[in-house]
């Protein structure tokens, strides 16, 4: 076995952090490249003054909404929002939004694809027949909106494109004591947090969960709903349980897919994520020595063991990715290789990617599925990158260990649960201890900010889900009585798609018809 890296040395605020589960459509396409739970506590903001009933928020409640045709038959609107919801008068903001029809017969659901930081937007125009079934296109109106910070909706922003390359490229330099190089990762993380302040501007300080969770009710106001009806997927999941600790009132019919157990602290979140991407290569090694498709002879340990030969080997020496001349570091490989994992769909390519990396030294798949995850286009522009709007709203939602002492602690912990994926994960608290601005929350029990027991809602559950484990949507229907739990025995991330009957039945029934049997289910 090599020696892998030692996790001091992945401080570095350009260490690979996973996304709290990507969008419901992550992975490869088709023309890709063949601190424990937190008690009662109190959200930004007290809950009986975050809706309707507060007078400085009428304006906003009360904008009448203009449709426009937006290509495809979508229609667009903007809807604003204020900034900061403590004095609602100091500025506002525009929400995209976005419908694939405005039936006024019919109602509304709105929709989350993750993240934090992918594009509701996005989802809806370019990827709704692989989101929603056909029968919820027809008996409901779909909305998306691209959350405050993300994309179209004042994104947050950082770094030019050249200085986003060279950030996602730097290397560690094993020459360093840890002493030193924590020092200078502190020094780098406190440079990127006065960057995106000076970009970004005051919103950045508002781009929190609970923050975002307020716009969806001033959506739901806009579009003269009474009660919100909402379809979350992943990080999706968390945002939904955010709004109904604040409008428990208002709760119509949720349906949360991929769900997140949102008592957990970012310690705890990131463990868990990487033991189930540690889950999720055993999976992929069984399928790859079993189909024969394997470009790794041997049995499944074999496989396991040799890609993290390859990780350890390009930490130590970075690849250069021809005719880009682009270097590949640990982090970008590990993150490329991630991105197919979501889905079995994606084990061929990720199968074929590694046979090109191993036999003819060739790591451009790698780097295109790391490109995509960064929001990279083909001709080096970061059109909109989701990885600033993610790390921002960590920053804001999570206390996380800023010490020394307490991050080697959890990084050694991180490791030795997840040894393939565990020491390229990096650790969040660097950079958010030199954020501009303190977190405003953390992890909660459900129902301790609504101050009562959380209405009813479906929760959805993936046992080889690697992003969002099923102990977690396991774990929120224990804590929310009223919900009902569907889990789907099978790979990936996400379980609501089309094609996926056992599913989508349940969900579409209770989406469109309210019918939803207080209760577990399997498939």
């Amino acid at each position: 076995m090599h020696e892998r890296p030692r996790p001091s040395v992945r401080w570095a605020a350009s260490a690979l952090l996973l996304a709290l589960g990507l969008s419901a459509c992550a992975g490869p396409g088709d023309d890709e490249p063949e601190d424990g739970p937190a008690g009662t506590q109190e959200a930004p903001g007290a809950a009986e003054e975050a809706g309707e009933d507060d007078e400085r928020l009428s304006e906003f409640y009360d904008q009448e909404l203009t449709w426009e045709d937006c290509g495809t038959g979508m229609q667009c609107t903007d809807v604003a929002v204020p900034v900061d919801y403590e004095d609602p008068e100091d500025g506002s903001l525009e929400l995209a939004v976005v419908a694939d029809s405005t039936d006024p017969e019919l109602d509304y659901v709105l929709t989350n694809p993750g993240g934090p930081g992918e594009s509701g937007v996005d989802m809806v125009t370019e990827q709704l027949s692989g989101t929603v079934s056909e029968e919820v296109r027809d008996q409901l109106n779909v909305v998306g909106f691209d959350p405050r910070g993300v994309h179209r909706s004042e994104g947050v922003e950082c770094m030019t494109d050249e200085e986003m390359d060279e950030y996602r490229e730097l290397e560690d330099d094993p020459e360093l004591d840890a002493d030193t190089a924590f020092g200078e990762s502190q020094e780098q993380a406190a440079e990127i947090g006065e960057q995106c302040a000076e970009r970004t501007g005051d919103l950045l300080a508002h781009v929190d969960t609970f923050s975002a969770a307020r716009d969806m009710d001033i959506i739901r106001g806009a579009l003269d709903q009474n009660e919100l009806h909402y379809m979350g997927f992943s990080y999706g999941t968390k945002l939904g349980m955010a709004y109904a600790e604040l409008f428990p009132e208002q709760v119509g019919r949720f349906a949360l897919d991929a769900m997140m157990d949102v008592t957990n602290g970012a310690h705890e979140l990131t463990v868990a994520q990487g033991v189930g991407f540690e889950d999720a290569l055993e999976g992929f090694a069984e399928w790859c020595v079993e189909d024969e498709q394997c470009p790794i002879a041997g049995t499944p340990e074999d496989v396991v063991e040799t890609v993290q030969q390859m990780f350890a080997d390009v930490d130590e020496e970075p690849v250069t990715v021809e005719p880009e001349g682009r270097t590949v570091n640990a982090s970008m490989l590990v993150s490329g290789f991630i991105a197919p994992m979501y889905s079995p769909e994606g084990w061929p390519h990720l199968a074929e990617g590694l046979q090109l990396a191993l036999e003819e030294d060739d790591y451009y798949a790698f780097m295109f599925w790391a490109d995509q995850q960064a929001g990279r286009t083909p001709a080096g522009e970061y059109d909109w990158m989701s990885s600033w709007a993610f790390r921002s709203v960590m920053c804001l939602d999570y206390e996380m260990a800023s010490e020394q002492e307490e991050i080697e602690a959890e990084l050694e912990e991180l490791t030795e649960q997840a040894p393939t994926f565990g020491p390229y994960l990096g650790h969040s608290g660097v950079l958010c201890s030199e954020w501009p601005h303190e977190p405003v929350s953390d992890g909660w029990e459900p129902g301790s900010i609504a101050g009562r027991e959380l209405p009813e809602m479906l929760m959805v559950g993936t046992t080889g889900d690697p992003a969002t484990p099923v102990q977690w949507a396991e774990q929120m229907h224990e804590a929310v009585p009223a919900s009902s739990l569907i889990t789907y025995e099978g790979e990936g991330h996400v379980a609501y798609r089309p094609g996926n009957e056992c599913v989508t039945d349940i969900v579409d029934a209770w989406l469109v018809e309210g019918e939803l049997d207080n209760g577990r289910h399997s498939c």
